[in-house]
């Protein structure tokens, strides 16, 4: 990509490989027509509201649950989820509606905004998130740190709970994921 390129564009769904045949040879094999049944990612003119999120993302799910209970509080897991399916690709969420985001990380009820804003405190505690306030909302904007980094990190640290780290990396070599130097979630 040259400097001139228009980044805000989403990135191009990738060609079809042997694997990918073989995979949709299978699924037609057992569930002839199931290609009408499907969210067929590649029909960006048809399909919207898709998000794009890591295949490693229930080990990073895994390690918050897992880190929350070490602070004592709730599992801030679904919000980090939340955040995930509100991202368009350049790791920037806008944070207009608290309860809103309360509502789809699974919270209801009086409590619901106040649970969510510790939970998003916990993430940003935790170190997956960085956060800007907006006026009087604390969580304005929010950004999506690179998650394999910071896992890295965690690991480095030794928060991540027994055989995790191995599993994490397992993953990460099946589905051929490069894990990143660790990252620090403080402000640069």
């Amino acid at each position: 990509m040259t400097l001139s390129e228009d980044r805000t564009k989403p990135p191009s769904i990738r060609n079809l490989n042997a694997a990918d045949r073989r995979r949709s040879a299978l699924r037609d094999q057992l569930w002839p027509g199931s290609s009408g049944k499907i969210w067929d990612m590649k029909d960006r003119e048809a399909v919207k509201g898709f998000a794009s999120v890591p295949r490693l993302l229930p080990w990073v799910l895994h390690l918050i649950k897992h880190l929350a209970k070490e602070i004592a509080g709730g599992d801030p897991s679904m919000s980090y989820l939340e955040l995930w399916c509100r991202d368009f690709g350049q790791g920037i969420i806008t944070i207009s509606d608290e309860h809103e985001c309360a509502f789809a990380s699974g919270y209801s009820g009086k409590r619901a905004v106040r649970t969510w804003r510790e939970h998003m405190f916990k993430l940003l505690e935790i170190g997956f998130i960085l956060a800007e306030a907006v006026g009087n909302r604390e969580y304005g904007y929010v950004l999506l740190l690179n998650p394999l980094a910071v896992c890295h990190r965690l690991h480095l640290e030794k928060k991540a709970p027994d055989g995790w780290w191995a599993a994490f990396v397992s993953r990460a070599t099946a589905i051929g994921a490069t894990i990143p130097p660790p990252l620090n979630a403080a402000r640069s």
